[in-house]
């Protein structure tokens, strides 16, 4: 079944919560003549908002550009009035799926979600699985334009998928997913499942330019889901 990202924006009459309690005062949808996906959206400095997912539509619809590959990060940006200002397509020729995303403090965006892309594309660094079977985090930071400023590519050796990033108040920013990879690539610490099937927590901290402060795995024998 065919997804739009679909954004109803609503308000409260306070004078007359009992007669008006919802009213609409607009709704549009935003897509492409295939699969698009809304998994975040905020409201943004500028007093519009920001929409982020992933699409795997071409040219057509709302979207400006073609996805590179399977799936391909796709960011919406509108005003306070639901118009649609300019969108973003960020992917490599695989798998990349965005699931989180903030605007910073510079105006700018940071984006973290799942990559099995190779080096190619918007990305600048390869996927520690050199088959590209298995999934790293993939991070980038944008300007208020959405253009990208850097992107980070963070895995183990196997599966590894980002659920959440967000800024920290050191200019940083800090890292959330779950992971079933031992130690190799950037994971310092072995799952706790040692034949590597179920995954645990995998949380890092990032400085400014995306470099990893450090990195810890929480968890147990079984499987444990970061969500």
């Amino acid at each position: 079944m065919k997804k739009l990202f679909v954004l109803i924006f609503t308000f409260i009459f306070y004078y007359a919560p009992a007669q008006n309690p919802l009213i609409k005062q607009w709704d549009y949808r935003f897509g492409g003549t295939d699969q698009d996906f809304l998994n975040n959206f905020q409201q943004t400095s500028d007093g519009g908002f920001i929409l982020a997912g992933f699409s795997q539509s071409p040219v057509s619809g709302d979207k400006s550009k073609n996805t590179r590959g399977i799936w391909d990060y796709w960011l919406v940006k509108i005003d306070a009035l639901g118009l649609k200002q300019w969108d973003k397509d960020l992917g490599g020729t695989e798998d990349d799926r965005l699931y989180s995303m903030q605007q910073t403090t510079d105006g700018g965006y940071i984006l973290g979600g799942s990559s099995n892309s190779g080096l190619n594309g918007d990305k600048t660094e390869a996927n520690w699985d050199s088959i590209n079977f298995t999934h790293d985090f993939w991070i980038i930071k944008t300007d208020t334009n959405g253009n990208r400023i850097w992107d980070k590519d963070i895995g183990g050796l196997s599966d590894d998928n980002l659920v959440s990033i967000q800024q920290t108040s050191d200019g940083g920013f800090i890292v959330g997913g779950s992971s079933n990879s031992g130690i190799g690539g950037h994971k310092t610490h072995a799952n706790w499942d040692s034949l590597n099937y179920t995954s645990d927590f995998w949380i890092l901290k990032l400085n400014s330019s995306g470099q990893i402060v450090w990195d810890k795995r929480y968890g147990t024998t079984t499987d444990d889901q970061l969500i």
